[in-house]
């Protein structure tokens, strides 16, 4: 049932003050208007609110039924009216959407504010390009990182971006026993350990190789979706593959493998993105720094 809110605040005032007249005057009423709100509620609710003795009246269990609830909607208005003045730059929920390498040298970042700031809740997923643009349409994350540039239509329909750092693509491969250097052959002999963002990686590092190589031509020798397990197979001398420069030197398994190329002249870029007319709240820009600082040192 949905009661008139005008007619409901009649009602609390009158109870609060006690009295027609008073409660007409507070409300810059007549008093034949507030008993006129007061009977279309009851007419509404099927039942007496009020009970009159003289000038005065008594609540009927209806009516305090009714009054509580006004109390009710009263504090919860409150609460709603803190809320939206209230933007707390260290409180409340922060969620990014981004690659797993960039995850792995974030995440640890944006923790430590949380442990500074517990009222903070950090929330990441771990996501290709397509899936961070579909959270962030979805408002499951407010910012992400993509390494795609956005389209034109994306870009002034639905999103909002800006470059903000970028990342050094390694080709890396087993560290023994073979120590050819790079070249067409050795790719095509060694084979390419698949994962998420292989073929854009290598769509760019490619570009930067003195020879010419289709990646579709190159032999896979296998796939994991799991950033942390990637140079594994690698490190066991299976295959090679391409990743960021801070994944390969920040890995396990650094010391079984060996960088045979760095994307000297091509970089991938990377953008920060958010929808567009979307505000953020006051506990981003900490954030945004520190993805900034931290990729423009990458």
């Amino acid at each position: 049932m949905k009661l008139n809110r005008q007619w409901l605040h009649t009602f609390a005032t009158l109870v609060d003050v006690g009295q027609f007249t008073e409660t007409a005057a507070r409300l810059h009423m007549t008093q034949p208007g507030v008993s006129q709100h007061i009977r279309k509620l009851e007419q509404q609710l099927g039942q007496a609110l009020l009970i009159r003795i003289g000038k005065r009246f008594e609540l009927t269990h209806a009516g305090t039924v009714l009054y509580q609830h006004c109390q009710t909607l009263a504090a919860e208005e409150q609460r709603l009216q803190q809320a939206l003045l209230q933007d707390n730059p260290e409180a409340g929920p922060c969620r990014f959407a981004m690659s797993g390498t960039l995850a792995n040298q974030l995440y640890p970042l944006f923790l430590q504010r949380q442990q500074a700031f517990p009222a903070l809740s950090v929330a990441v997923e771990s996501a290709p390009d397509q899936r961070i643009l579909h959270l962030l349409e979805q408002d499951e994350v407010d910012l992400g990182i993509v390494a795609e540039p956005l389209t034109q239509a994306q870009s002034q329909a639905r999103f909002h971006s800006e470059k903000i750092g970028e990342e050094t693509l390694c080709l890396v491969f087993p560290a023994a026993p073979d120590t050819s250097p790079l070249s067409e052959a050795l790719l095509t002999e060694t084979g390419l350990i698949d994962h998420p963002n292989a073929r854009r990686y290598l769509d760019s590092v490619l570009l930067d190789l003195p020879f010419s190589l289709q990646p579709d031509t190159l032999p896979v020798h296998g796939y994991i979706n799991q950033l942390s397990q990637i140079l594994l197979p690698v490190s066991l001398g299976l295959g090679f593959t391409v990743l960021p420069e801070s994944t390969i030197l920040e890995s396990p398994y650094s010391k079984g493998l060996r960088i045979l190329h760095r994307t000297v002249n091509v970089r991938e870029p990377l953008y920060l993105v958010r929808k567009r007319h979307r505000e953020l709240a006051s506990r981003y820009p900490w954030f945004i720094d520190c993805i900034r600082q931290t990729l423009q040192r990458s």
